[in-house]
C-alpha cells in the first residue's frame, strides 16, 4: 500500500466540505499577483458560478484542486500564509463575531474549540494544558494530503492574525508549532507572524502563556457574545444531526491523545449503549475496529512524517511495545514504520 492509497482510505473526506468563502478569498488574493483566475479555475474543474454562489461549501477534493493549483501557478510555497493572514475574523461568519466580542483570549478559544467545526472539519481545535500555559492545538481530523502544509499554513496564520488583532500589541510570549520538517520558506514564517516558530513538532499547536489567557478585549459585548455562541449552537446541533455515526467516531477517536477510547466508552459520550453504537455502525457497513485502525494509521502516519521516533509513536498510540505498534503499522501499509519518516 503505497502513500498515494493512503490519502483516499478516509471515506468521510468528500464529506468534510470547505466554506467557499475562502476559496474566494484565494482566488481574489492570486488575482492580485496577476494570476489569470478564470484559467486556475478551469484547470482545476470549477467555475465561477460554483466559487460566487449561493452554495455555502465545497467538497474537499474540489477545496484542494484550487489549494494545489493556486500554489503551482502563483509559484508560491507560503501562499497558505499570505491567505491565512488576509482572513480576518470576520470571514468567519457568527465564529467571527463570537469571538470578537468574547470577555478575553481564554472565553475566545473556547469558543473555537466547540464551534469552529461550524467552519470546516478538516481540522478540529483541543486546549490542552503547559507548562507555562496552555496549547490550543489543531488536529487533523482527516488525511490532508498533498495540501497539508498549505492548509495548517493558512488556519494558523488565521489564528494568530485574529489573535493579535484582538490583543494589539499585548499578544507576546506565544509560540507556533508544527507537526513537520522546516520548509525551504521557513524564514517567511518568522517574517509574516513575527514570532516564534517551531518545526517538527506533533500536531499544530499555539503555545500560549498563561497570563494572555485573562487579558481582556476592548470590543467585548456579553450580549453579542450570548447572541452570537447561541447562533453558533444552533448551526453545530444541525451539522451534528447531519453527520453520520462513523464520521462522529472517526472524529472523537482523531481527538483522543494516548489510548484511544473504547467503543463502550465511546458510546458513554455519545449517550447510547454500546449496542446501539455497534448497531448505527453496521447499518454504515464499518465497524469500530476498521474505524480504530484506520484512525491509528492517520495519526501515525502524521507523526512519522513529523519525524517523531517510532517508539514515540507507538507511546502516543498506547501500544506498550514498539514492535507491536511496528508490525501492525506493516500490515496497514506493508511498510515498515521508518519508510515513512524524512
Amino acid at each position: 500500500m503505497n502513500h498515494e492509497r493512503f490519502i483516499q482510505l478516509d471515506p468521510g473526506t468528500g464529506r468534510s466540505p470547505v466554506p467557499v468563502n475562502y476559496v474566494r478569498n484565494l482566488v481574489e488574493l492570486i488575482a492580485e499577483v496577476g494570476v489569470d483566475t478564470r484559467r486556475l479555475l478551469s484547470q482545476v474543474g470549477l467555475s465561477e458560478d460554483e466559487v460566487y454562489n449561493p452554495e455555502p461549501a465545497l467538497r474537499f477534493e474540489q477545496f484542494r484542486r484550487v489549494m494545489v493549483g493556486a500554489r503551482e501557478m502563483t509559484g508560491d510555497p507560503a501562499l497558505g500564509l499570505a491567505l491565512g493572514q488576509q482572513l480576518t475574523l470576520t470571514a468567519h461568519g457568527l465564529l467571527g463575531y463570537a469571538a470578537i466580542s468574547s470577555a478575553d483570549l481564554g472565553d475566545a478559544l473556547r469558543l473555537l474549540e466547540r464551534y469552529f467545526r461550524t467552519r470546516t472539519r478538516l481540522c478540529v481545535p483541543r486546549i490542552e494544558p503547559s507548562q507555562e500555559g496552555v496549547r490550543f492545538c489543531l488536529v487533523e481530523s482527516v488525511p490532508l494530503g498533498d495540501i497539508r502544509e498549505t492548509y495548517l499554513e493558512v488556519v494558523v496564520a488565521a489564528v494568530v492574525g485574529g489573535i493579535r488583532y484582538l490583543l494589539g500589541a499585548r499578544f507576546q510570549g506565544a509560540v507556533l508549532e508544527l507537526p513537520y520538517p522546516a520548509p525551504a520558506h521557513a524564514d517567511r514564517y518568522r517574517e509574516l507572524l513575527a514570532m516564534p516558530v517551531e518545526f517538527g513538532a506533533d500536531v499544530a499547536a499555539l503555545r500560549l502563556p498563561k497570563a494572555l489567557l485573562s487579558e481582556r478585549f476592548t470590543l467585548s459585548d456579553p450580549a453579542s457574545r450570548q447572541m452570537a455562541a447561541q447562533k453558533c449552537e444552533e448551526e453545530l446541533q444541525r451539522l451534528e444531526a447531519d453527520q453520520d455515526w462513523a464520521s462522529r467516531v472517526r472524529a472523537r477517536l482523531m481527538q483522543a491523545e494516548g489510548m484511544l477510547p473504547s467503543l463502550e466508552q465511546l458510546a458513554s459520550n455519545f449517550h447510547v449503549t454500546s449496542r446501539t453504537l455497534r448497531r448505527y455502525l453496521n447499518a454504515l457497513g464499518v465497524s469500530y475496529r476498521s474505524l480504530l485502525e484506520e484512525v491509528r494509521m492517520t495519526k501515525a502516519m502524521g507523526y512519522l512524517q513529523a519525524n517523531i521516533t517510532v517508539q514515540q509513536v507507538a507511546s502516543k498510540l498506547g501500544y506498550a511495545d514498539p514492535s507491536n505498534f511496528a508490525r501492525a503499522f506493516r500490515k496497514w501499509t506493508g511498510h515498515p514504520p521508518s519508510h515513512f519518516q524524512p
